[in-house]
């Protein structure tokens, strides 16, 4: 696991060093262990710089170092991630010779010999950059899921600059700090911004699955953009499989999964929640015979408290657990620093930063989670109301009766949202926008100085035209796990992990969206997925599929989000601080922000007014931070674009 940074130009005039030593100094909290730059100039005047910043994972010597170089093919490759097949590619290789134990080799090599077509072969997380000097190509690739980020602005019609983070690009010198108005929209409706978007006026994200491809014998250095794979949900008219055989397959993908993420040569823990997501990863390792290190977080604020339920598991199992006291002190010490250790921000972040800083305080360099698990197993509460949702009959009746519910529970968050998805239009990625957004409409409009001025959804135009053709021949459930997956998973939780876990040099495995594995639950009907299991248990499915029980305490607990008592903390120990951030007017105005209204909504949180909640405020003040500390500003007389 790394940073990983370039610079790709026809511009032989342009000076690539001091930018790149910028960009690699910008990720060093992403690769501590050791860090690489490398300059290849070709004889048409094209120039590649690629910086690497390194966290050791798999063969911690020397022979590990990137950017790494191929001698017989004269490629070069800087690579972020974990391939946890790589000795079975490598065993398929031609009498390929290898100086490492790395994957970075193995996908070096079988680039070579196989050209892009590698990545198809590829089981893991991943960004690269590969110069691949025999087909006189430069590519760009992510996985498929969108675990590892890459970004990649376009400085002039002949330079490219790529990067893991988007704070490394800005640290290059040679890219404007504007900020793109439809991104501050995006980000104020959903608490995220939606890729490939970024809050910055010209950089954006490789979308998961996407590779770009760069023909070096033209000067224009336009890329060529393919996406490789995509979730494959089953349509309508598909056949219905037996449940015990796909339990069968998906009992098989979650061994391989969870045990392939064993790879390594420092120590791997467990992140232990006590839900069935990470206890069934656990539940899965012991059963293979693994000596699982489980890790959980306690609060001395009880009603945010998990540790019973993953105190049980971890006895059920036997695991070595080690339980993380987060004591408030601690956290509200470290405010400052987590609030700058976003490389996007997003509401929800933080909850993120001190979990990771607790896990590799205790000498841990990998921790598996069970991310993923609720978006491809139907595990919220919203999948049970899919189909409900879909039926024009049932929504008129929900609509006519709405009105009575909300005088009766005029202070009911449930009525609220349901209000919210009812009005939205008859279209299921506007209902599942209406369900995410983190601040209606008019909210996020008061907050703007133009007001709002894009789609109902506040989505990229584009995506939302695609998203609404994928999700046209799907059923109701499996239509909102494309969505969930899509859009809530890839912008707000990988994205929060990835940012905040390599801010301490910790990764994060995520066996539950093992390719593999979503391919095989993708190709079920929703039905199947919302059917309770053989014990009663909700999610059912993942239960079922699990190699041994677990206790029944976990399998009909009620679900519980991971969050930390911001609200009370901010009411109190943080009032000064997060009053004095949010009454910054220069930062507001820079950014296109009423003051005012930002006043507003914080005044009516601290008067403990229903209609604020505590994401929101954490969202204003991580993007104010966020774009007070990057000196992001509105371009003069800018117009925000609709396109993506």
């Amino acid at each position: 696991m790394c940073g990983i940074a370039g610079i790709l130009t026809s511009r032989s005039d342009l000076d690539l060093e001091k930018p790149l030593q910028q960009m690699k100094s910008a990720l060093r909290h992403r690769g501590p262990d050791g860090e690489g730059l490398e300059i290849a100039r070709l004889p048409s005047g094209i120039q590649i710089g690629l910086a690497h910043t390194r966290l050791s994972i798999l063969d911690l010597s020397v022979a590990g170092r990137q950017p790494m170089s191929d001698a017989p093919s004269g490629s070069l490759i800087v690579y972020n991630g974990e391939v946890y097949n790589h000795m079975t590619i490598r065993e398929s290789l031609r009498q390929q010779p290898f100086t490492s134990r790395t994957d970075t080799e193995t996908i070096l090599k079988g680039w070579s010999e196989r050209g892009p077509a590698i990545l198809q072969d590829l089981r893991g997380m991943f960004a690269l950059a590969m110069y691949d000097s025999p087909r006189k190509q430069f590519c760009l690739a992510r996985d498929r899921m969108g675990i590892k980020p890459l970004y990649i602005c376009r400085r002039d019609e002949r330079t490219w600059i790529f990067a893991s983070e988007v704070r490394a690009i800005l640290a290059s010198g040679l890219v404007d700090r504007y900020l793109d108005e439809a991104a501050l929209e995006s980000y104020l409706a959903f608490g995220s911004v939606i890729s490939p978007r970024t809050l910055i006026d010209g950089i954006q994200s490789l979308t998961p699955g996407e590779s770009w491809t760069f023909a070096l014998d033209e000067p224009n250095l336009e890329p060529t953009r393919s996406r490789y794979w995509q979730a494959p949900f089953r349509s309508h008219s598909s056949s219905v499989p037996d449940r015990d055989d796909a339990l069968a397959i998906i009992r098989e993908r979650m061994k391989e999964a969870t045990q392939m993420r064993m790879l390594s040569d420092v120590p791997v823990g467990v992140f232990l929640s006590g839900g069935i997501d990470s206890s069934g990863i656990v539940a899965t390792l012991a059963d293979a015979g693994h000596q699982v290190h489980s890790f959980s977080v306690t609060f001395d604020e009880k009603e945010y408290d998990e540790s019973c339920y993953a105190s049980t598991v971890a006895k059920h199992f036997q695991t070595n657990h080690t339980e993380l006291r987060l004591r408030s002190d601690d956290i509200l010490g470290q405010f400052d620093h987590a609030l700058a250790s976003y490389d996007q921000p997003s509401a929800d972040g933080l909850n993120s930063f001190f979990i990771a800083e607790e896990v590799r305080r205790a000498g841990i360099k990998v921790a598996l989670s069970g991310l993923g698990g609720d978006e491809l197993f139907a595990g919220y509460p919203m999948f049970q109301h899919a189909n409900k949702l879909d039926n024009p009959l049932l929504r008129f009746s929900f609509r006519s009766l709405l009105p009575i519910a909300q005088r009766v529970w005029p202070n009911s968050t449930k009525f609220q949202k349901l209000g919210e998805l009812l009005q939205a239009e008859d279209s299921r990625v506007d209902r599942f926008a209406a369900y995410r957004h983190l601040m209606k409409r008019p909210r996020y409009g008061s907050l703007l100085h133009k007001g709002s001025r894009f789609v109902q959804n506040a989505l990229p135009e584009n995506l939302s035209a695609e998203l609404t053709e994928r999700t046209r021949d799907l059923d109701a459930v499996n239509a909102h796990s494309l969505l969930e997956i899509s859009l809530y998973l890839q912008n707000v939780l990988l994205r929060d992990t990835d940012q905040m876990s390599m801010a301490h040099g910790l990764e994060v495995r995520v066996p539950l969206i093992d390719h593999a594995l979503v391919e095989a639950v993708c190709a079920l009907p929703g039905r199947m997925k919302l059917s309770p299991g053989k014990r009663g248990a909700m999610k059912g499915l993942l239960l079922d599929a699990l190699p041994v029980p677990l206790p029944r305490t976990v399998t009909h607990r009620k679900k519980m989000g991971f969050v930390l008592p911001w609200s009370r903390w901010m009411r109190n120990e943080l009032y000064q601080q997060v009053s004095t951030l949010l009454g910054d007017r220069d930062t507001c105005e820079q950014i296109g922000l009423s003051s005012g209204a930002v006043k507003t909504m914080w005044c009516d949180f601290c008067a403990s007014r229903p209609s604020i909640r505590a994401e929101e405020i954490m969202a204003l003040l991580n993007l104010m931070c966020w774009c007070r500390n990057q000196k992001v500003r509105l371009r003069a007389g800018s117009a925000a674009r609709l396109a993506a």
